[in-house]
């Protein structure tokens, strides 16, 4: 985060699609909170920050999710893998490319 020369608080964030966000769509095995991380990067100004959220990984979102404390979070998300936005190409957390 940084201010901008017009005197703008700046943030540079990376995007992660949801998987209907995706050229493939969403698939069966996409769970209700899952995301893919990309490479595209923006620098944007603050104010257009809605929210922030957490990203873990999958066995660790599904611990936190039997707990009480997290069940009902909206903003607790698993990381599902990634996505190149530019050529659809979309890979698991596990390194497995998903063919379209």
């Amino acid at each position: 985060m940084w201010e901008s020369w017009g005197s703008n608080m700046v943030v540079k964030v990376k995007w992660f699609y949801h998987p209907e966000e995706t050229k493939l769509g969403k698939r069966q095995s996409d769970g209700k909170n899952a995301l893919y991380q990309s490479c595209h990067e923006d620098e944007n100004d603050v104010q257009t920050i809605s929210h922030k959220c957490q990203v873990v990984g999958r066995e660790h979102y599904e611990q936190m999710t039997r707990s009480k404390k997290y069940q009902d979070r909206q903003d607790l998300y698993y990381l599902a893998g990634t996505y190149d936005p530019t050529t659809g190409r979309l890979v698991t957390a596990e390194g497995v490319p998903i063919l379209c």
